[in-house]
């Protein structure tokens, strides 16, 4: 009998070290992951490491409590959620335990993430080599589950092709070593004479295998690569027994992997590619099988459809792409050098001669390949920004068939879709014979669902009836579990049943995937996350939403982790730190998404302790709302939920003392004299974390006995305006309050720099940005100070100036948060011509070159930190790229993400700890790198720089001000 929630949430406290979740903000962050569908779950448990993961299976296996083993959320069927225990092994039991001494294997735990697997490989110049799109957050336990493939698995293969073996907790709670045994071994014969689960199971299954090895092969699709039903056909080879490939693509249910030994390959010395343009889709299918011949390392496909969707949503690719090509094949090659490379593409272009080829595009140089590959990958982030109501939906996005009937596929596909009225876009891997069919539809609508429905029943039978299989690397999930035994015939069908049971005999593993009941056999429209009856309820909001876009702007997050990526991204700061599905950007739009949907209640929800630790994850970085494919405005978001929880709630003394920073900034400046020495004594920030919550750890900057302001108004009424000169043009400088407040002198550094470039320079009357306001969710205050600060601005804007700010978090305050507070033309006017520093240098420069000053050459080794407010900005690195005018410089980017310090969040007592792990990666870089001094735009950075790794940091304004001859550097 399964124990009650209360009971069960207990005992499983008592039993593992790792977390155990069982409130409703868990179990709904965890109902949904990459695909179409939503399942609550009974409650989330993130093991700590193999023990916490024994015991648990063993917990479950006693008392009847499904588990749904769970990566990085990611997949597109469904596979990784249930209405079990979500296990998430991506929180905690994501490192990389050993690699060989010569680079040719790692050992692993499942939540990994493989694009963190290849950083770390690449020193021993190897990597994993599946490569799915979404390697950079996908886990290597989900890629396990699913038999994960990608582009350059035609030359490469799947994932199955490189686990070399696995540790797996089974039914009973014992943690098994699968690898490869051989049949007549010792070794085999003792396992299955045992009395264990392993024994039976182990030994059931492979006397099944050995009686209907000719009834498996003959019920194997003919396709390339395969992701429907157990790989049976992979565990007896030869005199081999691979007792770890039966669990390599069977989603979590036959046992719950906790380790894994991973084959890693050669990186590649050279590529070349080359775009080959078709006049409609059959002739591009029609040439992949020939160019099969030539050894390609990729050979993708696109459609005519996802050409004009890419051609009409981008510019630069439609400049590309001759304007009468309806389909292209991207063909790769890999070489020792380049030499090799061109003997592949002349090839190439040899075979193609004389056939339906309109143009082919080779590229040799990696900038032109990066260009070319872009139109491939430019698709379904596009497609991901389609408005609504109807959005792109994966239902028969996987299906793989032979590449010699590839053409004939396509275009039966392609009268599918015409025959449904619909949209969709056909793209995918062409050598492998997988094309990702991407329909547009409007799930809430019963007409839409019908059309889902019914595509997906006529591309199955068309699928099955050329023996091609409905997954080729995604896995079955939810949407095509109940399809597996259509793909195998009832034979095949119950050994797999078998199989299940002898591993798991009582079906509390990943229940309804692979093998499946009654319930799990109904409509593709069952469980959506949308659907006919999904509403939501009008909702009032404290900052401003057009009508219907609060809502349009939540559920435009489609789920796909792209979020959680752990390398090549600076999103999410926060999540990268505590690998925490909480903190994730995705966490946020499915919470709100839940309350507008009613299925949380409003007031029952923000008045928590759980939606407000949710709502602290995000610190205002920006980064979400310019990386996520979707460009999901989470920023905005959670400034309309921190602004209700607030609402409903009083403040702490931090947030009541850093919510009111103007007010501190004057108090402290008029008592520097005092508050300077007093803040240098360990005894009186103690003193202030107990009373005011400020983390007595953080070094904070001194008071000024003038502002800059202060010194600029005295300064211009005794007449000494700095550089009097003719001018050929004027700014605003807004200063931001660190410059004001703790160091005017860098803002006097700033104005000479600008005059130096014979742009004159006034301040107009200026409080905070209120960006702080904003954060700590006092939405009044915070239009208060945009009123101020904009109507101050907007006669020198009217008059022709600029507004420049040197502080980013400043200009992103007037460029885009001032319209979230504020329904006032004035904001729109300052908006535009509001620039950082930088930018506003550079493009002056660019304009007026003969005032453009050189700088003199410098030996110091520099290494450049870009603000996420910067970049959130969309305006490039303007002070990057002056900076490396610099004669002879040593300069690097760090590109190490964010430095963790959010304004003042670092500052806190509750967040000093999380600040500084968030930076982590910043500190590793700046010792790796070892520079002279770090520069970097923004003064918390900065800050928390200096704080993190003792180095010397400086604005680059003021650095470019030296070498100018401008201005003398100050002391370290």
């Amino acid at each position: 009998m399964r124990p009650t929630i209360n009971a069960l949430e207990k005992d499983l406290r008592h039993l593992i070290r790792g977390d155990v979740e069982f409130d409703a903000i868990s179990r709904h962050l965890y109902a949904t992951d990459g695909s179409i569908y939503q399942i609550e779950p009974l409650g989330v448990v993130a093991p700590h490491d193999a023990e916490d993961v024994a015991r648990l299976v063993q917990y479950a296996s006693q008392n009847g409590v499904p588990l749904v083993a769970r990566g990085a959320g990611s997949g597109l069927a469904g596979a990784a959620i249930g209405r079990g225990l979500q296990v998430d092994f991506t929180r905690y039991m994501n490192r990389i335990l050993e690699f060989a001494s010569d680079g040719s294997w790692a050992r692993v735990e499942p939540g990994v993430i493989m694009g963190e697997l290849n950083a770390r490989a690449k020193a021993y110049g190897r990597f994993f080599a599946p490569n799915p799109s979404s390697e950079n957050y996908c886990s290597l336990g989900g890629m396990i589950g699913c038999n994960s493939s990608g582009s350059r698995s035609v030359a490469y293969g799947g994932t199955k092709d490189h686990v070399l073996d696995l540790h797996v907790a089974l039914h009973d709670g014992q943690v098994f070593h699968a690898g490869p045994v051989p049949r007549d071994s010792a070794q085999f014969a003792q396992l299955i004479a045992g009395n264990s689960l392993a024994a039976t199971a182990f030994a059931d299954m492979v006397e099944l295998l050995q009686t209907n090895a000719d009834s498996i092969k003959a019920s194997l699709p003919r396709a390339p690569k395969n992701a429907s039903g157990y790989r049976v056909e992979e565990v007896l080879e030869n005199d081999i027994v691979n007792l770890h490939k039966i669990f390599i693509g069977a989603e979590g249910t036959l046992g719950l992997v906790t380790e894994a030994k991973l084959n890693l390959v050669p990186l590649p010395g050279r590529r070349a590619i080359a775009m080959v343009y078709f006049p409609n889709v059959f002739s591009a299918g029609e040439a992949v099988f020939p160019i099969l011949g030539l050894k390609p390392t990729s050979l993708e496909i696109m459609d005519g459809g996802f050409l004009r969707f890419v051609r009409r949503n981008d510019p630069q690719i439609n400049a590309m792409v001759p304007a009468e090509a309806d389909s292209a094949l991207l063909v790769e090659f890999e070489a020792a050098d380049d030499t090799q490379l061109s003997e592949q593409l002349d090839s190439l272009g040899s075979l193609l001669t004389g056939g339906d080829v309109m143009a082919i595009k080779p590229a040799l140089d990696p900038a032109e390949q990066k260009k070319l590959w872009a139109v491939r990958q430019a698709a379904v982030p596009l497609l991901n920004k389609l408005p609504g109501p109807k959005r792109i939906a994966e239902f028969i996005e996987d299906c793989t068939v032979h590449p010699d009937v590839l053409a004939h596929y396509m275009s039966n596909l392609a009268k599918i879709i015409a025959r449904s009225g619909s949209e969709a876009i056909m793209y995918g891997h062409a050598g492998d014979g997988n094309i990702h069919t991407r329909p547009v539809l409007n799930l809430k609508e019963a007409e839409d669902l019908d059309l889902m429905q019914s595509m997906l029943d006529d591309v199955i039978d068309m699928v099955l009836e050329i023996k091609g299989t409905p997954s080729g690397e995604h896995g079955d999930g939810i949407v095509r579990s109940k399809f597996v035994r259509r793909v195998y015939g009832d034979q095949v069908y119950s050994i797999f049943t078998a199989i299940k049971h002898a591993f798991d005999p009582t079906g509390i593993l990943n229940p309804g995937k692979k093998i499946v009941g009654p319930a799990e056999t109904a409509g593709v429209s069952y469980n959506l996350r949308y659907g006919p009856n999904y509403w939501t309820y009008e909702q009032s909001t404290l900052l401003r939403f057009p009508d219907g876009e609060y809502e349009r702007e939540i559920e435009k997050c489609h789920g796909c982790g792209q979020c959680k990526s752990a390398v090549g991204t600076t999103m999410c700061p926060t999540y990268k730190a505590t690998r925490r599905e909480h903190a994730s950007p995705r966490a946020k739009a499915n919470l709100l998404r839940n309350i507008i949907s009613g299925k949380l209640h409003p007031y029952n929800t923000y008045t928590t302790d759980a939606m407000r630790a949710v709502t602290d994850y995000c610190i205002e970085c920006g980064m979400c709302a310019v990386e996520c494919p979707s460009n999901v405005n989470i920023p905005k978001l959670m400034l309309e939920a921190k602004s209700k929880i607030r609402g409903g709630r009083r403040p702490g003394p931090a947030e009541l003392l850093l919510g009111n920073a103007g007010l501190v900034y004057r108090a402290g400046q008029a008592l520097a004299p005092v508050a300077n020495p007093l803040l240098a004594q360990a005894a009186v920030r103690g003193i202030g974390q107990k009373v005011a919550g400020i983390d007595q750890r953080r070094r904070l900057p001194r008071f000024a006995g003038r502002t800059l302001t202060q010194q600029v108004a005295a300064r211009d009424r005794q007449g000494g305006k700095a550089a009097p000169g003719v001018y050929r043009g004027q700014v605003a400088f807004f200063c931001e309050m660190y410059v004001n407040f703790n160091d005017p002198e860098l803002g006097l550094i700033m104005e000479r720099l600008l005059r130096a470039h014979g742009v004159d320079v006034v301040f107009p009357a200026q409080r905070s940005s209120g960006i702080l306001e904003m954060a700590y969710g006092l939405p009044d205050r915070a239009r208060q100070t945009a009123t101020f600060n904009v109507h101050s601005a907007l006669p020198h804007v009217q008059a022709g100036s600029l507004l420049v700010s040197g502080e980013p978090t400043a200009s992103l305050a007037f460029k885009a948060h001032y319209a979230d507070y504020l329904d006032d033309p004035a904001v729109a006017v300052v908006a535009k011509a509001t620039r950082d520093l930088g930018e506003f240098l550079a493009a002056w420069r660019r304009a007026n070159p003969d005032v453009a000053m050189q700088p003199a050459p410098t030996s110091l080794r520099l290494a450049y930190h870009d603000p996420c407010h910067l970049k959130a900005q969309n305006v490039g690195l303007s002070f990057w790229d002056l900076l490396r005018e610099i004669p002879g410089v040593d300069l690097t980017r760090l590109e190490a993400g964010c430095c963790g310090m959010a304004g003042t969040f670092g500052t806190k007592a509750g967040s000093f700890d999380f600040s500084m792990e968030t930076g982590r990666p910043v500190f590793q870089r700046i010792a790796e790198i070892r520079p002279d001094l770090v520069l970097s735009d923004c003064s918390s950075c900065r800050m928390q720089i200096h704080q993190g790794t003792g180095a010397w940091t400086m604005h680059p304004a003021e650095f470019l001000a030296g070498l100018y001859g401008i201005s003398p550097y100050r002391p370290a």
